[in-house]
């Protein structure tokens, strides 16, 4: 796995910068019939709520030729991750993107990055999970260390849902060629 792209949440530009490093590795896995963004996590944790707010955006977005799995109303979790990687496999020729909050240096809380190959979710709190997608994009939600599991319940919703929405806009982009929830 290598990083592509990181960026972070208060840089102007983000939106952009992500969009077109998230349009170029779209364009450099084509063809593929189906565009699916598959967002992990829970509503039942603060810091793990990213991934759903995400597909929660991108579905009200409607965006044309794309697949959004994962929101609040029906989220992607450890409990049926398995199933949703099975259903994932009856798609002919899916290019999966996949989202999920991690947690990282301090200094790097608020980051994005996008990296190349298949996200290993439930790393941070040592879960052992199935890897999924052919890149991921990360949204660090708060610091990495120690008491994980309690750190991403005390993560602060203004950071989660300031990614969320960077994450969704940089997506629409890349899709749309333009931002705009």
């Amino acid at each position: 796995m290598s990083l592509l792209c990181q960026v972070s949440h208060n840089d102007p530009n983000a939106i952009q910068r992500l969009g077109k490093a998230i349009r170029a590795r779209i364009r450099e896995n084509s063809p593929f019939y189906y565009l699916v963004f598959l967002c992990i996590g829970t509503d039942r944790c603060t810091g793990d709520a990213l991934g759903p707010l995400v597909g929660m955006f991108l579905e009200e977005a409607k965006l044309q030729s794309c697949l959004v799995w994962g929101t609040l109303e029906s989220p992607v979790h450890a409990l049926n991750l398995q199933k949703t990687i099975d259903q994932l496999q009856t798609l002919s020729s899916p290019l999966v993107i996949s989202i999920d909050a991690c947690l990282g240096l301090t200094n790097h809380i608020g980051d994005v990055q996008i990296v190349n190959g298949p996200l290993k979710p439930g790393l941070g709190v040592k879960k052992v999970l199935p890897a999924v997608g052919d890149f991921h994009i990360k949204g660090i939600v708060n610091a990495s260390g120690f008491l994980e599991s309690m750190v991403l319940q005390n993560t602060r919703l203004n950071i989660v849902m300031s990614l969320a929405k960077i994450i969704s806009e940089a997506i629409i982009y890349a899709v749309n060629g333009k931002p705009g929830v």
